[in-house]
C-alpha cells in the first residue's frame, strides 16, 4: 500500500505533530475534492528538534570571540550562532539578491561578502518582494543551520518515521525539499518513490546545492513535480529545470496574500491530481 510522506518545513517546533498532519490531510483533500483521504499518511516531525539544535549551536563558547567590537555596521543578521552559520546566511542572502534580480553595481558587491553589503542585500530583498526582513532573516537562519548543523539530527528523526517498505509519494515543503534531497541519497528509498513533490522549494539557490548531500544539481532520479508562486520568496530560484534537468514536471500557482503556506500549495487543483494519480 502506498504512504504519502509529507516532510514540513521550518518554523514549526512547539506544533502537535497529529495537528500537523490533519492540516497537511485536508488541504490535500481539498484540492483532491474529496471529503476523506484513502491513503495512509504520515507526518515525521522534526520541528523540536532543529529548534534544540539552534539552542544548542547558540551556546557555543567561540560565538563571542568572532563578533566585530563596538559600533558597526558588520553586526550578523544573529549574533548568538557560530560564524559558520553566518556564512551561510550570507552566501543566502547574496543568492536570494541575484535570483530577484538585484543589480550588482547598485549593491556595491565587491569580492568578500560581509555583514554589511548582506544587509544592503536583505533591504534590498525586503523591498523587492515585499517580505519583511525579520522573517527573511529567520529563514535565512534556519536554512544555515540545518545544513551546517542540523542535518544528521533532522535526518535521523525523520527516517525513524519512514514507512519500512511499501510505495512512497514524498510531498515536502520549504526546507523540509531540502531534507527530502538528502533523504533521497539512499538508493533503498528512492527505488520506492512513486512521486516526489517539492512546494515553496529553496532547491533553486546556489548555496543550498552546493551543501546538500549529494552536492550540486544531482537529479534524484524519481518522478518529480514542483510547485511554486512567483510571490514566494522561498522558491525564486524557480523553474528548477534549467540547473536541475528532467524529468521534472513544475506547476506555477497563485497563493494569493499567503505565497509560502502548504495549505494553499496542496489546494491547488494541478498540485493534488498528481498526488492522488501517484497513490493511485
Amino acid at each position: 500500500m502506498t504512504t504519502i510522506v509529507f516532510i514540513h518545513g521550518r518554523g514549526q517546533e512547539g506544533r502537535d505533530p497529529l495537528v500537523l498532519l490533519e492540516e497537511w490531510r485536508a488541504a490535500l483533500c481539498a484540492g483532491l475534492g474529496t471529503a476523506a483521504l484513502t491513503t495512509r499518511a504520515v507526518l515525521p516531525y522534526y520541528g523540536n528538534v532543529l529548534h534544540r539544535v539552534t539552542a544548542e549551536a547558540a551556546r557555543r563558547a567561540d560565538v563571542l570571540e568572532s563578533l566585530p567590537e563596538g559600533d558597526t555596521e558588520e553586526m550578523p543578521f544573529h549574533p548568538f550562532l557560530p560564524q559558520e552559520v553566518g556564512e551561510l546566511e550570507r552566501s543566502l542572502i547574496a543568492d536570494l539578491a541575484m535570483t530577484s534580480g538585484a543589480p550588482p553595481a547598485a549593491l556595491g558587491i565587491e569580492d568578500v561578502l560581509t555583514w554589511a553589503l548582506a544587509r544592503r542585500m536583505l533591504a534590498w530583498v525586503s523591498q523587492r518582494t515585499s517580505v519583511d526582513k525579520e522573517i527573511i532573516k529567520i529563514f535565512l537562519q534556519d536554512v544555515a543551520v540545518y545544513l551546517s548543523h542540523g542535518r544528521q539530527p533532522v535526518l535521523a528523526e525523520v527516517r525513524r518515521s519512514l514507512p519500512a517498505s511499501g510505495p512512497v509519494v514524498l510531498v515536502s515543503h520549504s526546507l523540509g525539499t531540502v531534507v527530502a534531497r538528502d533523504l533521497l541519497v539512499e538508493e533503498g528509498l528512492r527505488q520506492r518513490v512513486a512521486l516526489w513533490v517539492t512546494a515553496g522549494s529553496p532547491l533553486g539557490l546556489p548555496t543550498v546545492q552546493r551543501n546538500l548531500l549529494a552536492k550540486g544539481t544531482k537529479h534524484p532520479g524519481v518522478p518529480w513535480l514542483t510547485t511554486y508562486d512567483v510571490n514566494d520568496i522561498v522558491a525564486l530560484g524557480h523553474p528548477l529545470d534549467p540547473p536541475w534537468g528532467t524529468p521534472l514536471s513544475q506547476v506555477e500557482v497563485q497563493n494569493h496574500d499567503a505565497p509560502h503556506a502548504i495549505d494553499r500549495y496542496l489546494r491547488h487543483r494541478t498540485v493534488a491530481t498528481p498526488i492522488g494519480k501517484a497513490c493511485a
